[in-house]
C-alpha cells in the first residue's frame, strides 16, 4: 500500500484535519495527477496558503507526514493483529476456553487531530528531556477557540517557524465578539519545540483538548509562569505606553523611570513595579533601536526578567498602543490594545450629553478637590482640554445609568484600577455599540506602588458631573 493510499484512509477517518488534506494533494501532485491534487488544497483551506505561499522548509510538512504515515500504518498493523486475535477468541469460544485478553494493543496513536501529542516517540523526537532543563519557554497568546478544525492555528504558528525558539507555549484567548480577552488565567494551547536539526513538534495541552481530539500533555508545571508571563505583558504595555507619551511630548525617551513617576502634573505613571525597572533599560534600548538609534543586541531587551517577551529578542506581546473605549451605548469602558481587551467595566454617562469623538488623557489627579467624598471620588482623569473627566463616584446605582452631566462615572475600585494601568497621553475614543456587555475585571487588580504626590491641591475642578 503506497503513502497516498494510507494518507486517503487518514483523511476519509479524519476529514477535519486540513494538514492531512495538504500532505494528500502533495502526493497526488507528485503522481501527476492534477485534478485530485487541487481537490485536497482546496479541502486544505488554510494550512495550503500557509506552506505553498510562506517560507515554511518543506522538511517540516514532510517530517510531520512521516510521522503521519508511521501512524497509520501502525493502526493497520493493529488491524491486522486484532483480526487474528478475533480469529483466535472465536476458536477458543468454540472450544468452550474464555477468551485470553489481547496484549499491547492499547496504546494510543503518535498523531491525533493533526497535532503531536505527548507520546513517548513524538517526545524523544524533538528531545523533550534536553528542553525541560530550560527555566521557561517564551510564550505568545492566540485565539483559543478556531472553530471545529485548527488548522488557522497551526498556520499562524508556523508562518516563521526560522524564527521559533527552541522552546514556546501558545496560550488562549476567549473571544467576546470581535474582540479577544485577556486574563492572567489563559489556558495552555500547544508546546512547539524545536530539535537539534530544527523539525519542529505541536504538543496539545489541555486546552486544546477539544480541538486536536487528542489525550493532552499535562501543563500543570507552566501554570505559575504563564501567569507570570501575562502580568508582565500587562506591566509592559503600561510602561511602553507611557514612554511614548513622553516621547510624543518631548521628542526624545524618558533616560530612567523617574523621569514616567514625576509629582503632578508629569505624572505620566502613577508608581511603579518592580517588574518596570527590571525592564526599563532593555526595552528603552529596544525602542530605540526601533527607531534608528544604536543596535540591540539579543537578549538584551529582556533585563533580568529572562522571558518576558514573546520572542528571543524579548519583543513584548502588545504591540498596539494602548487605548480606552467607552461604549455610550452599552455604558461600558476598555482597556484595549488592538483587537485585545483587558479591561471591561461598567460606567454611568450621561446620555447624548456625553459626548462622542476622540480625547486624550491629559490630566490625572488623585483625590480631586482634596477629597474622598466628593462627587468625583477617589480619581479623575481629564479628556483633553474640556470639562469631561473619567472620575469615581459614591452614586454606585447612577452606574449602568444616563444621569450623569457628561462625565463618565466609575465605582471606586475601577477608577483606581484604570488611573494605574492608563498612563497620561493615553487615547480615549467615545463610540457607541462596540464593545460587548460581559464585564471583564480580575479579582486580583492591577496596581502600582505609588512614588509620587499626584494631588492638585492648587486647582478647584468643575467638571460637569
Amino acid at each position: 500500500m503506497n503513502n497516498s493510499l494510507y494518507l486517503k484512509r487518514y483523511v476519509e477517518m479524519h476529514p477535519d484535519n486540513k494538514m492531512a488534506w495538504y500532505l494528500l494533494g502533495k502526493e497526488y501532485e507528485q503522481a501527476g495527477e492534477q485534478g485530485k491534487a487541487n481537490y485536497c488544497y482546496n479541502k486544505a483551506e488554510g494550512v495550503y496558503e500557509a506552506f505553498e505561499l510562506s517560507q515554511v522548509p518543506s522538511d517540516i510538512w514532510k517530517n510531520y507526514e512521516q510521522r503521519l504515515l508511521e501512524m497509520e500504518k501502525e493502526k493497520e498493523r493493529k488491524r491486522r493483529r486484532n483480526r487474528r486475535l478475533l480469529t483466535a477468541l472465536v476458536f477458543l469460544l468454540l472450544v468452550f476456553l474464555p477468551p485470553a485478553q489481547a496484549p499491547g494493543i492499547a496504546s494510543r496513536d503518535a498523531v491525533q487531530g493533526g497535532y503531536l501529542t505527548d507520546e513517548p516517540a513524538a517526545v524523544t523526537t524533538v528531545g523533550k528531556e534536553q528542553r525541560d532543563s530550560r527555566n521557561e519557554p517564551l510564550y505568545t497568546a492566540i485565539a483559543s477557540k478556531q472553530g471545529k478544525d485548527a488548522s488557522g492555528v497551526l498556520s499562524s504558528l508556523l508562518q516563521h517557524p526560522q524564527q521559533l525558539p527552541d522552546w514556546s507555549v501558545a496560550l488562549g484567548m476567549e473571544r467576546s465578539g470581535k474582540w479577544l480577552l485577556w486574563s492572567k488565567d489563559m489556558e495552555r494551547l500547544y508546546g512547539l519545540r524545536r530539535d537539534d536539526q530544527g523539525a519542529i513538534a505541536i504538543q496539545p495541552y489541555e486546552g486544546a483538548a477539544e480541538e486536536c481530539n487528542c489525550k493532552p500533555a499535562n501543563s500543570s508545571k507552566l501554570k505559575q509562569s504563564a501567569t507570570k508571563w501575562a502580568d508582565l505583558q500587562v506591566e509592559t504595555a503600561v510602561l511602553q505606553e507611557a514612554a511614548n507619551q513622553y516621547k510624543a511630548r518631548h521628542g526624545r525617551l524618558p533616560k530612567d523611570l523617574d523621569e514616567l513617576t514625576q509629582p503632578f502634573p508629569n505624572n505620566w505613571l502613577s508608581g511603579r513595579s518592580k517588574a518596570m525597572e527590571d525592564m526599563f533599560g532593555g526595552l528603552m534600548k529596544q525602542r530605540a533601536s526601533e527607531a534608528g538609534g544604536q543596535g540591540n543586541e539579543p537578549g538584551t531587551a529582556q533585563g533580568e526578567l529572562g522571558y518576558w517577551g514573546t520572542s528571543p529578542k524579548g519583543d513584548p506581546f502588545f504591540e498596539q498602543p494602548l487605548q480606552v473605549v467607552i461604549d455610550r451605548k452599552r455604558h461600558r469602558l476598555a482597556v484595549v490594545s488592538g483587537s485585545v481587551i483587558i479591561r471591561n467595566y461598567a460606567v454611568g454617562l450621561g446620555g447624548a450629553k456625553t459626548p462622542l469623538g476622540d480625547f486624550k488623557i491629559n490630566d490625572k489627579v488623585v483625590n480631586p478637590n482634596g477629597t474622598t467624598k466628593g462627587p468625583y471620588g477617589t480619581r479623575g482623569m481629564q479628556l483633553s482640554d474640556t470639562s469631561y473627566a473619567i472620575h469615581g463616584t459614591l452614586d454606585v446605582n447612577s452606574i449602568g445609568a444616563n444621569e450623569s452631566e457628561g462625565c463618565i462615572r466609575m465605582l471606586i475600585p475601577d477608577v483606581e484600577e484604570l488611573f494605574d494601568l492608563v498612563p497620561m497621553g493615553t487615547s480615549v475614543k467615545i463610540q457607541e455599540g462596540v464593545l460587548p456587555e460581559d464585564l471583564w475585571t480580575p479579582k486580583e487588580r492591577f496596581k502600582l506602588k505609588p512614588s509620587q504626590n499626584q494631588t492638585n491641591p492648587k486647582k478647584v475642578y468643575h467638571w460637569l458631573d
